[in-house]
């Protein structure tokens, strides 16, 4: 039997507590919300009569009838969290695709929630509210599932019904791979750069044709064919190869392109959702040529590789970002995918450009900006915890909040298992200064997005 609103709200408030009326949403006849309790929030689920969903809560601390509605008080955990993503749907995560621009945001220590949610709600912005690495959680020990999670309760929280996404970044491995997509993430960062051959670059010309030599005949016909000798249109630009320019490329990413290949047609061509298939090919000391660029396009479409964006880091390949940023713009165009800048509310000289270039099919992640913005609050608040951090990342106490050592040396300070780490004294922190880091994080956000 159907339970009307206003007697679920009624039911929710007098046995769990303070109700989240944004996070107020019908499943199967029946209602759910979070609530403010003595003991923190929980998630408080409201039926009545028989329903099928009630057996499948864990954690359960409380249980009350009020007249025939039956409330039920949880925990917030990891099979909770799987539950509403499945039967709210808004609350799962999405895919971005290729047509439009989105923002990435990375929440080390899991203390944002989803605030930044409600600046996306009139922007033709999509937000990426979870940008998590197997290095951000080997070093943090924190899990993906527990930053999806995280996402999950603050969208509720929020009432966010606009979309959002969530992208396991560095992947490596397979077992990676099947791990983030049991876990629902929309997109899937691969990072390929141990297959790339940099001891290539330091060959001879030479060298270099001695080794393409080894490659069989027919391959290196059809290779020749394909690049030299023409001229590849990409937007208002041309893309050519020299020979020994073709073979140095082919053996430095041929093992990569394979590698790719496998990865996408063993896990990705034909999940029953949409993923986003973002490939991380930054690597530190090598700048991503054009022609480079161009051929591993080229091949993976050729493949029937569905990207949907190439990931550049300003910080490991700035000459890629910065100098030749309209040219990668125009082959990403060309091939139909988005490209995607890492670092880029810290590296990343013009985003407005990048926007123009791509034709706002674009994402830009924030991987820093709610990091400085709990340094910069600890900076005002809290000088003590400030110098912890300063020592934790090794500044000087009087270091500015934006200084790089500070903002890229979390995964130090935030380490629990480093010797002199804030990990809990900065989450504590955090979770008492809520209000001044909820607005924190808004101000310096909406500055950048108008940028954008």
């Amino acid at each position: 039997m159907a339970l009307k609103q206003m007697d679920a709200l009624a039911a929710l408030r007098e046995a769990a507590g303070e109700v989240i009326e944004a996070s107020l949403c019908e499943i199967q006849g029946s209602w759910l919300a979070l609530v403010r309790t003595q003991d923190g929030k929980r998630l408080a689920f409201a039926a009545k009569g028989e329903n099928a969903l009630s057996a499948l809560w864990k954690d359960v601390e409380k249980e009350a009838d009020v007249k025939d509605v039956h409330v039920s008080v949880m925990a917030l955990n990891a099979n909770n969290a799987a539950l509403v993503r499945r039967y709210v749907k808004w609350t799962a995560p999405t895919a971005c695709g290729t047509k439009g621009a989105s923002i990435g945001f990375s929440d080390w220590l899991g203390e944002a929630d989803a605030v930044v949610a409600e600046l996306f709600g009139k922007r033709q912005l999509k937000p990426v509210l979870v940008d998590f690495t197997t290095e951000d959680s080997e070093a943090l020990q924190r899990y993906f599932v527990q930053a999806v999670d995280t996402a999950t309760w603050g969208v509720l929280e929020e009432g966010y019904k606009e979309g959002y996404g969530a992208n396991a970044a560095g992947l490596k491995t397979e077992e990676e791979i099947v791990k983030a997509l049991l876990y629902g993430y929309s997109m899937i960062g691969f990072d390929c750069s141990d297959k790339i051959d940099l001891g290539i670059e330091k060959l001879s010309d030479e060298a270099v044709d001695k080794r393409f030599e080894q490659f069989n005949e027919t391959f290196r016909v059809a290779v020749h064919a394909s690049y030299l000798n023409a001229e590849f249109k990409v937007g208002s630009s041309k893309i050519t190869f020299t020979e020994n320019q073709l073979h140095r490329i082919v053996l430095e990413y041929g093992e990569a392109i394979m590698h790719i290949q496998f990865i996408y047609n063993s896990y990705l061509k034909n999940t029953p959702w949409d993923i986003d298939f973002e490939l991380d090919l930054s690597k530190p000391g090598k700048v991503l040529t054009p022609q480079e660029h161009y051929l591993i396009g080229n091949e993976l479409q050729r493949n029937g590789i569905k990207l949907s964006s190439i990931c550049l880091d300003p910080l490991k390949d700035a000459e890629a970002v910065n100098d030749n940023l309209q040219l990668h713009c125009e082959i990403a165009d060309t091939f139909g995918y988005r490209l995607s800048f890492k670092n880029a509310d810290i590296a990343m000289n013009d985003t407005a450009a990048a926007m123009k270039y791509l034709k706002g099919k674009v994402h830009f992640k924030m991987n820093n900006i709610l990091w400085m913005s709990a340094i910069e609050l600890a900076k005002a608040l809290d000088a003590e915890l400030f110098g912890k951090l300063c020592a934790a990342c090794g500044c000087e106490a009087a270091a500015d909040a934006a200084d790089r050592a500070l903002v890229l040396g979390y995964r130090k300070a935030l380490n629990p298992k480093e010797e002199g780490n804030v990990a809990a004294d900065m989450k504590a922190f955090l979770e008492a200064h809520h209000a001044e880091y909820t607005a924190a994080i808004k101000e310096n956000v909406a500055a950048k997005l108008k940028n954008i």
